[in-house]
């Protein structure tokens, strides 16, 4: 029990995750929607987190917003590229590594079309952050994944 009469959090509740590992997951999850590269990267197994996504009402809303900002992600990228003239066949930025435009189509096809996929809406109108917001948040994203690569580089 903690301090508050509550029953402290059981090893495999993911409220005794470290922050960080917690952090590094999202983001990872947030960049890539890949769930084992997102394990890989906040310490545990792809069975754990898909078993806490299940058990914990929060982590799975956290999972979804990550999913979304991914897909969103993958979406700006393809969009920015068309803009841009880019009429090559990969898109170069949307992840960690480049993706084929193809796929790029195809996945947010079936993420649209998906039921129960994750969405980023209040009610049935879409809420927009304003630029400076969005910059402060991105840059902040950005140093923290930063940082955390480079102490891992430093730790090796």
């Amino acid at each position: 029990m903690d301090e508050e009469g509550q029953a402290a959090p059981r090893r495999d509740d993911p409220r005794h995750w470290p922050a960080a590992k917690r952090e590094a997951f999202f983001d990872m999850l947030s960049v890539t929607c890949n769930v084992r590269a997102a394990a890989a990267a906040g310490g545990v197994t792809v069975w754990t987190a898909y078993k806490w996504r299940r058990r914990d009402l929060a982590f799975a809303a956290e999972w979804s917003e990550a999913l979304a900002l991914g897909y969103e992600a993958l979406e700006m990228a393809l969009v920015g590229q068309a803009l841009a003239g880019d009429t090559s066949d990969t898109i170069h930025g949307a992840a960690a590594t480049p993706v084929a435009v193809e796929l790029a189509f195809k996945l947010l096809t079936r993420h649209r079309d998906a039921p129960g996929k994750p969405k980023r809406f209040s009610g049935s109108k879409r809420i927009y952050a304003d630029k400076d917001d969005s910059d402060r948040a991105i840059l902040a994203k950005l140093a923290a994944i930063e940082a955390r690569r480079a102490k891992q580089a430093k730790d090796i």
